[in-house]
């Protein structure tokens, strides 16, 4: 039997008539395979409306009641879509997160994947109908609903295709993984094939095609990802194995807006160990970290994002933060054996007059932390450069 996970985002859904048409390509998917599993996230704006709505009720919303508003939005869109399905004439069938088998562990508004039991699933492909899945939901050890976080519907498709066996679909409102996303950098090249290694490392900088813990996963257990444009009618970019990367040094620039660089000077005691345990003991997400020592002084340096600024103030009144900065990121499996890339960015930086804060490097990427002012013009210089 041949079975295929493909997953919807929520600006194919935000109207009625995207529903239907999201509908129109389930039923003609299912003509030529015989089991479709649908996963779907919140219609539209859906998830900033209700977190707008909850923040007018509340300077500071009970995460736990949170998870339990923001699981709605997904709801809607499951009824919705099985509704548009059996309209067209097909069996539809929609489940909660929980539902649908998924159990999850972690703090609320960041859950992890623990399992994803399918039994009710399979019997319900195996009944003839198509299945449709609520994203970024499922229920931890105690029975309350937990949100995966920004791109969980991601996850919860890869985490499906990899406990079925099969490949993933990811629809959404760009054609594919461009050189750079083309909503910034309207010329950008579309790529046919991806590593999992390329991929991961452009979601994790910032690049929004998909979410970096989906591409884990798709790693871990083999699961092959197609990202296309939501209409299906566009030939989209292959994730895998790394023999087909297209072989150019660098294949991708990414950005990362909204982060956080975060300033301190240890106090006299205070090791680092200890600041970085206080950070972790609060799930704070961490990134580039760096420490300068100036006489007897230790400083260090570190970025988060915008959102976890309060919870590091809790630990601390002596750090001092910088906003509107972005992280501008060049990744490509080529820079492993091709010496020289940090050197001509750093002389195109020079010679631009652009200041950078940090700057980090793996095996294949580099990224630097810049003024957001400042983020199109390197854009620009980066894509000329490199033949982006």
């Amino acid at each position: 039997m041949t079975t295929k996970v493909m997953k919807f985002g929520g600006s194919s859904l935000s109207t009625s008539e995207k529903i239907k048409n999201v509908a129109k390509i389930l039923v003609r998917k299912k003509g030529d395979l015989n089991n479709i599993v649908c996963v779907v996230s919140a219609m539209g704006d859906t998830t900033d409306n209700l977190i707008a709505l909850a923040k007018s009720l509340s300077s500071k919303p009970d995460r736990r009641e949170m998870d339990q508003l923001l699981a709605t939005g997904e709801t809607i869109s499951i009824s919705l879509l099985a509704m548009a399905i059996e309209e067209l004439g097909e069996k539809a069938i929609s489940l909660t997160g929980p539902q649908a088998g998924f159990q999850v562990k972690g703090r609320y508004g960041f859950g992890k994947i623990v399992d994803v039991k399918t039994d009710y699933l399979e019997k319900k492909l195996a009944e003839g109908y198509i299945v449709i899945v609520a994203g970024f939901q499922g229920l931890n050890a105690i029975g309350d609903i937990m949100t995966l976080g920004r791109g969980g519907s991601d996850t919860s498709a890869v985490a499906l295709a990899a406990k079925l066996k099969c490949d993933c679909e990811i629809y959404t409102d760009v054609a594919g993984v461009y050189t750079v996303d083309p909503r910034i950098h309207k010329t950008a090249r579309k790529l046919e094939h991806l590593s999992y290694l390329e991929t991961m490392e452009m979601a994790h900088l910032g690049a929004k095609v998909i979410d970096p813990r989906a591409v884990e996963i798709a790693q871990k257990y083999g699961v092959r990802l197609y990202i296309a444009l939501n209409t299906a009618n566009v030939m989209g970019t292959y994730i895998d194995k790394e023999q087909n990367v297209e072989q150019s040094i660098i294949s991708n620039i990414s950005i990362q807006d909204n982060i956080l660089l975060v300033d301190k000077k240890l106090s006299e005691g205070e090791s680092i160990s200890d600041l970085f345990s206080k950070l972790a003991g609060k799930d704070i997400n961490i990134d580039v970290i760096s420490q300068r020592v100036i006489g007897d002084d230790n400083y260090i340096s570190f970025t988060s994002l915008i959102d976890e600024k309060d919870l590091i103030s809790e630990i601390s009144e002596d750090f001092s933060f910088r906003e509107n900065v972005s992280k501008v990121s060049i990744i490509g499996n080529g820079m492993r054996n091709q010496p020289g890339v940090a050197a001509k960015v750093f002389s195109l930086f020079n010679a631009n007059k652009i200041d950078f804060y940090q700057v980090s490097t793996s095996e294949i990427s580099i990224s630097y932390i810049i003024d957001t002012k400042n983020k199109e013009k390197v854009i620009k210089l980066l894509v000329k450069e490199f033949d982006l």
